[in-house]
């Protein structure tokens, strides 16, 4: 999407910063000697300390000190070593992220940040520290059943429910309430044009409370559109969608030749429509082919569609499949093999979009907000994409947000596409408690990225660079703010240049895909063909926590993402990819400082695969029948008190991967010699890989891990 609009709290008014949580900003400009910069919070709950960064200016370290209530809850050292030559960490620059959240603060608890230089040390720092929770205070409260709501699972409410709304839009906020656990149906507008139920498009101070009640949507509509909107909690809903937007059938036959699918369709769903598919985009339905039999755990593909026929009555249909992937991102991927490996693993069930609803929109979107909360919400399925969040100042929460099969016993089908896709966000995001039947899911749980953009030219008497977008023309030029760090690579993103401070963003209207950034200086080893990241919308602080998927569906669960600073923790993930993803043709940047700790992640479709990452850090894991692989160029990863159950080979060093063994191994509940042959044997290094084991007589060295 274009968003011509930058949105930052520098922009916004009084009254909009204090609805989006906003306590302070700091930009220090050039410090010597020791500071400090304290704050008493006026509301209780949760912050985030974000785009938060020290750098030291002169040769020698500053320390900084992050405490609540007097007590250091962080502690980060930036140094300025000149003898380093550049490599592939921003730390070799002096330059150290500080982000933070800070959870269950009183009102009246006192945050503080100290700066600590050892001597004559020159530095800067800045940061925004802001709230996460949300605060309705003395707001009024609007039934929807006076706006003329019923509920009865019949009425369509779409219209009373954007009264509702509308009114607490224009009173500047309201609780818009929701009678309990009844059901509202919302139409609107019958036709296939996008309608959000909760339109809170420049909005603030809206909570929405569903008080357990359900949803039932019809596609292409989706649940919220929240755009440059503060201060909104949408809580306690069931999510589902009536007419389904895809149904299933089980298949009785596969012609390969002929290319094929037959298959028979329960009376549980509607009789399905017929005809040759409309649809713009590339449109696939699933194979499922079952762990074992009768169960509803599996694998299949995506294998598109051209045509449905009715055959001997309107329940046994013929899915007719073309030779190639026409319209999508991989247009020249051929089906026949797909077709083939479905009839000889022995597919039982085909997943089909519906003629007309199927592949249809349906996503929630959160758009360059900021203290947007998320709580207590079920989704029992979506039509294509679940949430989006894109481009958000500030913080954002999902917590105990499902997306769950209604009936896991019979069917197959959450999402056709993404469920979490987050982008440019300025803040982490927290997904805490979010369980996910991600088996079901067609494409990432997690997907968390942002975009590079190449140099075209270099104007190094005025410190410019001549930008052109990385991929499908996307400049995403409402991200750039002055002062914004930017990184600048090698086109493979293996050798780092170098730094720098945006002082100003320049479109090119005549161009689809140029645009100027001025730099506060050009490292000097900058050349064309090299690419631009803003190091500030990498999602950093992003924590992913107390979630879990399961195995139903014929998919696994994954994680991609290309962004840095995310943490997951106390996660079980089951048949789950994670799934490190660089590749210059998606136009992002390599991951870098990623924690995991204490994740399981296991079950017969689970992986680990780490493309291209810059320092990871995986602790307390446990690995169940999994091999964990630096694929390729996997750089500083380290495994620290890790296990792995019902294990075989444990570890797979790709080419240009390093990997570290720390602390305790365990295999098979039991801890055991990391020298000993059992451990060797079931470890593979390919050329110029290496894995470095406990005790072993040259440790390397590398660089700090992540804390």
């Amino acid at each position: 999407e274009d968003f011509p609009t930058t949105i930052s709290y520098e922009t916004m008014t009084e009254q909009e910063r204090a609805e989006a949580g906003f306590v302070a900003a700091v930009d220090s400009g050039k410090l010597t000697g020791e500071k400090s910069w304290s704050y008493t919070l006026q509301q209780g709950g949760d912050y985030q300390l974000g785009t938060g960064w020290v750098e030291a200016l002169s040769e020698g370290k500053v320390k900084i000190v992050i405490s609540v209530n007097g007590k250091a809850v962080k502690t980060v050292t930036a140094l300025k070593d000149k003898s380093k030559a550049p490599g592939l960490s921003a730390r070799d620059y002096g330059l150290f992220r500080l982000e933070s959240r800070f959870e269950e603060l009183a009102a009246g608890s006192r945050i503080e940040i100290k700066a600590v230089p050892s001597g004559d040390v020159a530095y800067r720092l800045a940061f925004h520290l802001v709230s996460t929770t949300p605060d309705f205070t003395g707001l009024k409260v609007l039934n929807v059943a006076d706006f003329g709501a019923v509920g009865d699972g019949l009425t369509d409410d779409m219209a009373a429910i954007h009264k509702a709304v509308a009114a607490a839009k224009a009173a500047g906020g309201a609780i818009v309430r929701f009678e309990k656990k009844k059901t509202y149906r919302v139409v609107g507008r019958d036709d296939l044009e996008y309608e959000a139920v909760f339109d809170l498009v420049g909005a603030a101070n809206i909570k929405i409370e569903g008080q357990g009640s359900t949803l039932v949507l019809k596609a292409p509509d989706g649940m919220a559109n929240i755009r440059q909107s503060r201060n909104i909690q949408i809580d306690g809903l069931l999510v589902d969608y009536d007419p389904l937007p895809y149904y299933q059938g089980k298949i009785t036959n596969i012609d390969v030749e002929n290319m094929t699918i037959d298959i028979v369709v329960p009376e549980r769903y509607p009789v399905p429509l017929t005809g040759k598919t409309e649809s713009k985009a590339a449109f696939f339905g699933r194979s499922f082919i079952p762990d074992r039999p009768g169960s509803r755990s599996g694998s299949g593909e995506n294998i598109y569609i051209e045509s449905v026929t009715a055959l001997k009555d309107s329940r046994h249909l013929r899915l007719q499949v073309p030779k190639f992937a026409k319209g999508s991102d991989t247009p020249n991927a051929a089906n026949k093999s797909r077709v083939i490996n479905a009839k000889k693993r022995g597919a039982t069930e085909f997943v089909v979009p519906h003629m007309k609803y199927g592949h249809l929109k349906g996503y929630t979107s959160i758009l360059q907000s900021s203290r947007v909360t998320f709580s207590n919400i079920r989704y029992y399925l979506v039509p294509y994409f679940w949430m989006k969040v894109k481009g958000n100042t500030g913080p954002v929460s999902f917590q105990n947000v499902d997306l769950k099969m209604k009936h896991p016993e019979t069917e197959l089908y959450a999402s056709w596409r993404d469920g979490f896709h987050i982008k440019n966000g300025r803040f982490g995001t927290l997904i805490d408690s979010c369980d996910m039947d991600g088996a079901a899911q067609y494409d990432d749980t997690f997907a968390i990225y942002t975009r590079i953009h190449n140099v075209a030219a270099i104007d190094t008497k005025n410190r410019k660079l001549s930008l052109d977008a990385a991929f499908r023309d996307h400049k995403d030029l409402h991200t750039w703010l002055k002062g914004d760090w930017v990184s600048i690579w090698n086109k493979d993103q293996t050798t780092l240049r170098g730094m720098a401070r945006v002082v100003e963003a320049e479109n090119v209207p005549e161009s689809q895909k140029r645009f100027y950034l001025s730099l506060e200086h050009l490292p000097s080893s900058i050349r064309p063909g090299d690419v631009v990241i803003n190091d500030e919308v990498l999602n950093r602080g992003t924590l992913i926590r107390n979630c879990s998927t399961s195995s139903t569906g014929t998919e696994y669960a994954s994680n991609r993402f290309r962004a840095s600073g995310i943490t997951y923790e106390n996660n079980r993930f089951e048949d789950f990819n994670f799934y490190v993803e660089f590749n210059p043709f998606w136009g992002t940047p390599r991951a870098r400082d990623v924690l995991v700790k204490g994740c399981y992640i296991g079950g017969g479709e689970s992986a680990v695969q780490l493309h291209w990452p810059i320092g990871m850090v995986f602790e307390k894991c446990r690995f169940d029948r999994v091999t964990f692989t630096g694929v390729r160029n996997a750089e500083d990863i380290v495994l620290r008190d890790a296990e792995w159950l019902n294990a075989g080979r444990i570890i797979h060093a790709g080419a240009g991967s390093t990997l570290y063994l720390e602390g305790d191994i365990r295999l098979n509940g039991k801890t055991v010699n990391p020298q000993g042959s059992d451990i060797k044997r079931r470890i593979s290094i390919a050329k110029g890989a290496a894995v470095h084991l406990p005790g072993d007589s040259k440790p390397a060295v590398k660089r700090p891990p992540i804390k």
